[in-house]
């Protein structure tokens, strides 16, 4: 009894060597390219994250001096 699965066990062998072995052999960009996608989404997830946490949005305006207000919510994270 035989299964109409898309998967090929007899031919490229099974378990997951099986299923990388197949998916090479189909789609060899794909399979070669996911794992740098998944890197590089989670890089800029992580890196996102950092910039948020750093108040990477409070740059440097001036290279002069700049007055602020003392009720600014920028005053305690103005960097010198």
């Amino acid at each position: 009894m035989r299964s109409d699965s898309i998967l090929n066990p007899e031919k490229y062998g099974k378990g997951l060597k099986g299923i990388f072995r197949q998916a090479m052999h189909e789609m060899p960009l794909i399979t070669i390219c996911s794992p740098f996608c998944i890197v590089g989404v989670g890089l800029i997830i992580y890196h996102t994250y950092r910039y948020e946490q750093n108040d990477g949005n409070n740059k440097k305006y001036k290279l002069k001096y700049t007055l602020y207000r003392p009720d600014d919510p920028r005053v305690p994270h103005i960097k010198n």
